[in-house]
C-alpha cells in the first residue's frame, strides 16, 4: 500500500502580526520625529541627527511592516521538490540539503550540508547577514524561518518538512527491522 503525498504547506506573512509589529515600532518612529522636529527648530545639529537616523530607521521599520501586511504572496513553501523561502532566495532548496533545524522564539533556523550551493540572494538579508558579522552564522544559521511574522507556527513547519522528507532505502529497512524486534 502507497501512501497518498503530503499536501503542499504554504505560509505568507501575518496580516495581523505584521500590523503588530508595526505599531509595536510606531511610537520610537513618532518619539524620532519629535526630536528631529524640536531638534530643527532649536538649531541643534546633534539632535537633528540623532532625530533623523530614528526616523529613518523606526519610520523605515514601519513602512517595511505595512509593505509586508499587503503582500499577500506565498514566502514559504513545503512541498515534494522542497522548501521554498522567498526572502532567502528565488531557489527551491531539496528538503535533503538541510542537515539540522534549531528552534528560537519567533523563528526556524535552518543547516545545510553545502551551504554555498543554497546562497542568499535576497539584498536585505545579506546585509542583515553582514552586519551582523561572524556571530551571523551561529544566529541565523544558513537560511532563517521568521514564524514570528508568518501565519504559522514553528511546529506546523517542522510537520511540513517531516511529511515531505522521503526516507532512504536504508532508513526504511532499519524501520522495519526496529517494528520486527517491538514485536
Amino acid at each position: 500500500m502507497t501512501e497518498a503525498p503530503a499536501a503542499p504547506f504554504e505560509a505568507r506573512y501575518s496580516i495581523i502580526k505584521m500590523l503588530g509589529w508595526a505599531l509595536l515600532a510606531s511610537p520610537m518612529a513618532a518619539g524620532a520625529v519629535w526630536i528631529l522636529w524640536r531638534s530643527a527648530a532649536l538649531g541643534d545639529p546633534v539632535g537633528i541627527g540623532i532625530g533623523g537616523i530614528g526616523t529613518a530607521f523606526f519610520g523605515g521599520a514601519v513602512l517595511a511592516f505595512l509593505r509586508c501586511a499587503a503582500d499577500r504572496r506565498v514566502q514559504l513553501r513545503i512541498d515534494g521538490s522542497g522548501l521554498y523561502l522567498r526572502p532567502h532566495s528565488a531557489r527551491t532548496i531539496p528538503l535533503r540539503s538541510i542537515k539540522g533545524v534549531a528552534l528560537a522564539t519567533g523563528m526556524v533556523r535552518l543547516r545545510f550540508y553545502k551551504a554555498a550551493k543554497f546562497p542568499i540572494e535576497s539584498r536585505l538579508r545579506r546585509f542583515i547577514y553582514r552586519i551582523n558579522g561572524s556571530a551571523a552564522s551561529d544566529f541565523f544559521g544558513d537560511a532563517w524561518i521568521w514564524t514570528a511574522h508568518y501565519n504559522c507556527t514553528w511546529q506546523q513547519i517542522m510537520d511540513a518538512i517531516n511529511a515531505h522528507t522521503v526516507p532512504t532505502e536504508f532508513q526504511r529497512q532499519l524501520a522495519e527491522r526496529m517494528r520486527a524486534a517491538q514485536e
